[in-house]
């Protein structure tokens, strides 16, 4: 029972460390560090190399923390709920990480 407690507060918190959607943010740090490289070198010839966007439009992307805030409270309250249910010593170490939970989503939310 406590395996199980602990696999599922461990599967409450490892989204917000995951790295499953950042491939988009590699992509963009590589293009970035490659003009960086390119403009630093001595070019030999001109070049009429010109980007198809303009630089001013290209932004950083914004994480949505207050989404994930909202998401963990309700997944933290739920596991509360479980944690009331199951009672005994596995009911508490239940509660306590919902409570971890909804406390860190709250701060997350606050944070914006």
């Amino acid at each position: 029972m406590r395996i199980l407690a602990l696999a599922l507060l461990a599967a409450v918190l490892a989204p917000a460390r995951s790295q499953a959607q950042t491939s988009f943010d590699r992509a963009v740090q590589a293009t970035a560090a490659l003009e960086l490289a390119a403009s630093r070198a001595a070019p030999s010839a001109p070049t009429t190399f010109a980007p198809a966007f303009a630089r001013d439009l290209v932004v950083k992307k914004k994480s949505d923390k207050k989404s994930t805030g909202v998401t963990m409270m309700i997944v933290g309250g739920g596991v509360i709920l479980a944690g009331a249910l199951v009672g005994g010593d596995g009911g508490t170490l239940l509660i306590v990480g919902g409570l971890v939970s909804v406390g860190y989503g709250y701060y997350l939310y606050q944070a914006q």
